[in-house]
């Protein structure tokens, strides 16, 4: 067994060899034509090769070899039995019948070779055993020193700052900071909690947002575990010096991806400032860092390699196309490990499912996972514009159900199947406002792609699988908790798609983020010309415009008395020569009219544009802003009138100051901030599984994160009111921090 699996790593590590000579041949050109993180993404999937060595043409061949080596040592009478005829007689040979008694087998001891080759396997294992221990030892004392030598950090304005960079990078476990006197530079340490370690010094506001923000791409995009990898990818290949030069590579790759993501968006000055910054934090001449952590300095040669990389401003190529090019070649160094087992899942699956037959497991089964709509097959004049801001699908093997469609309208329920159709009752999302509803679901599959056909308020959508990789962190539901509240994002641009003439055109288009509402407009084609009014530069008659009014204003009415009458979308009017259009849209908040108008003869053109662009209006609550990386967001003040774990009540409050233009004799003019009530009944937010809770010490600071019954403990046990800050995200709440201003 042993020889097999040595024989194996020697075929695989053999020929995933050449493929990173050929990689590192290629770098240069790489470099220069795509951005580091495709590059890294192909290390990955050479490691994942490395330590899955069985199977595939590495393993046949090695399996030929061994058996070649024992053909050797088989005993002649087992060769003559392999040569026999199929009626177990031989040409030529008289056949004499034995008793039976005569046939039973002597207790003879047959001597077991052992080869060199045996040998060799022993010698590459007990390696390898001792490589992964001696690692291990090294990262759980250097982890250990830093618990005992080193301070956890409670600085607010640090906690402050972590809490914004976890926020803005979607990280909603807990991070702990501490100070380590020990530590070349920052670094993360921890697989399951994550523990950011810093350097003992001073650094300014700037320098830690940065410092921060590193080391927080490292823990989204779980560097750690791509770290284990590869030192298992050395353990199993430590005879091969190769492997080593790849896990150098892909370490420096790893550290110019997540360069790429803290300065994505950020001017000439922001970048300048970001490469200050590792110099001053780089490579103090400390303890030498574990293998198993996200320090890393590499030297001078690769600093100016990062220096160069950051301060870049030509864009990159997207590498989807080479990494899909990289992860075939691989699969062909040698199929897989479990390649043979997961056929035999998939035949055994395939055989329960069709004796279950259209049964409820074998239905939700099939539609479990993650969906997204298929324009190619949904009536593209749903939307307009052929997109939406949310078009997100979840399903979970037990029936859980969740999604957003359109201008952020959402909800969650929980599928009953019946004669091969799933029907959910689906509860909205309680910030969009939307009537409880009710989904018919249909699986199928046209040539191998698989489709879902949703009855959605009596029109047809149709979803695709999505092709995003899913993360492992699944909750109860069966949903992956990384996932919760991501879809119905805004980007920063999106694709128009524009029927002219029975032929698309597509156009990019840029967030607005106005009072209460965003709009995309086509980017670089329209100019603000007031508050809530744009025209388009190419005609100044061509104009668009918004308008909210208080809830139950009769503004249908209002714009019948003006010539409106209703048509498929909305309402519409003609007049000297110019069509005038307009969207009603119903939310909390109140009712919001998008109007807009251009020259009757531009039906064809301007007609078929300004319906598409009135589309992606959605709108957003008081509290609500959009956030850099598109999540919906608000910060609600105010005091906590009941909290049970999965739901808190809040009496809203707003901080009032001399410059709000809210601001009233009465109040306290010495304090220079008034608390003042928000009209109206309190609010009750679901909290979310990962909230985190932060409270201060004397109610004044500095601040701590406590768990959720402690939590509970202090703000019940308290008797002073005290004031609390919630950060909620697509309607559920995220964090819970008390809230003080001297």
């Amino acid at each position: 067994m042993i020889t097999d699996m040595f024989l194996s790593v020697l075929g695989i590590s053999a020929s995933v060899s050449v493929l990173i000579v050929l990689l590192l041949l290629l770098s240069p050109l790489l470099n220069k034509r795509y951005a580091a993180k495709w590059k890294y993404l192909i290390w990955i999937v050479l490691a994942l090769r490395l330590v899955l060595p069985f199977g595939g043409a590495g393993g046949r061949s090695a399996a030929d070899a061994l058996r070649q080596l024992k053909d050797r040592v088989v005993p002649t009478e087992e060769k003559a039995g392999e040569e026999t005829e199929a009626d177990g007689t031989v040409p030529g040979q008289l056949i004499v019948e034995v008793p039976g008694q005569m046939m039973t087998p002597l207790g003879v001891q047959v001597k077991e070779n052992i080869t060199i080759l045996d040998i060799a396997a022993l010698i590459w294992l007990s390696a390898c055993l001792v490589y992964i221990f001696i690692n291990i030892i090294i990262y759980l004392n250097y982890k250990n020193r830093i618990f005992r030598k080193g301070t956890i950090v409670k600085d607010t304005a640090v906690l402050q700052q972590l809490i914004l960079c976890k926020h803005e990078l979607g990280i909603r476990h807990t991070v702990l900071i501490m100070e380590y006197a020990g530590a070349a530079c920052p670094m993360i340490l921890g697989f399951l909690k994550p523990i950011l370690v810093l350097p003992e010094g001073c650094y300014g506001k700037e320098e830690m947002f940065f410092i921060l923000k590193h080391e927080l791409v490292h823990v989204k995009r779980k560097d750690l575990m791509v770290k284990l990898l590869l030192m298992a990818a050395c353990a199993l290949h430590w005879f091969n010096p190769l492997i080593r030069v790849m896990r150098k590579e892909a370490e420096v790759d790893m550290e110019l991806a997540c360069d790429e993501r803290v300065v994505q968006g950020a001017d000439p000055g922001m970048r300048r400032a970001y490469t200050e910054t590792l110099l001053s934090t780089l490579h103090k001449g400390c303890e030498k860092n574990t293998m198993l952590s996200t320090g890393f300095y590499g030297g001078k040669k690769i600093m100016k390699k990062r220096f160069r990389h950051i301060l870049e401003k030509t864009g990159k190529k997207n590498g989807f196309c080479m990494l899909m090019c990289a992860l075939l070649l691989a699969v062909s160094a040698g199929t897989l490990a479990g390649c043979s087992v997961v056929k035999d899942k998939e035949e055994d699956s395939s055989e329960r499912a069709a004796e279950a037959g259209e049964g409820e497991d074998a239905v939700l089964m099939s539609m479990a996972g993650n969906w997204i709509i298929d324009f190619d097959r949904t009536d593209p004049t749903l939307w307009g514009s052929g997109i939406s801001l949310g078009n997100s699908m979840e399903l979970s093997g037990t029936g859980g159900f969740r999604y957003f469609i359109g201008v952020g309208v959402g909800g969650e329920g929980q599928c009953e199947v019946e004669g091969g159709v799933a029907t959910v009752s689906v509860e909205p999302y309680e910030e969009h406002g939307v009537e409880e509803e009710i989904l018919t679901l249909q699986y199928g599959s046209d040539d191998g792609t698989e489709y879902i056909r949703m009855e959605w308020q009596g029109e047809e959508v149709f979803w695709k699988r999505d092709e995003q990789p899913a993360a492992e962190n699944a909750g109860e539901d069966g949903f992956d908790e990384n996932t919760r509240g991501v879809a119905g994002t805004a980007e920063e641009m999106i694709t128009l798609t524009i029927m002219k003439e029975g032929m698309p055109e597509e156009k990019q288009a840029r967030l607005v983020q106005e009072s209460g509402y965003i709009l995309y407009l086509p980017d670089g084609e329209w100019e603000k010309e007031s508050a809530d009014t744009w025209h388009a530069a190419a005609n100044e008659d061509v104009r668009l415009w918004v308008a909210g009014f208080e809830s139950g204003y009769p503004i249908e009415q209002v714009l019948t008395d003006e010539g409106y009458v209703p048509d498929e979308t909305g309402m519409s009017k003609q007049e000297e020569g110019s069509s005038y259009h307009v969207r009603l849209f119903e939310a909390q908040t109140g009712i919001w009219c998008v109007f807009f108008r251009y020259p009757s003869e531009a039906e064809e053109g301007w007609g078929r544009e300004l319906p598409v662009i009135a589309e992606t209006f959605g709108v957003l609550l008081p509290e609500e802003h959009v956030t850099q990386t598109g999540t919906v967001s608000a910060q609600v003040l105010g005091y906590i009138a009941a909290f049970d774990g999965s739901t808190i009540t809040i009496d809203r409050q707003e901080r009032v100051t001399p410059e709000s233009g809210d601001w009233k004799p009465e109040y306290n003019a010495d304090a220079g901030f008034e608390i003042v009530d928000v009209p109206g009944e309190n609010v009750t937010y679901p909290v979310r599984s990962d909230c985190t809770y932060h409270v201060l010490e004397d109610h004044t600071g500095p601040g701590m994160d406590v768990a959720e019954d402690e939590f509970s403990v202090y703000f019940r046990e308290e008797d002073l009111p005290l004031l609390w800050s919630l950060t909620v995200e697509e309607g559920e709440v995220v964090s819970i921090a008390e809230w003080y201003v001297p």
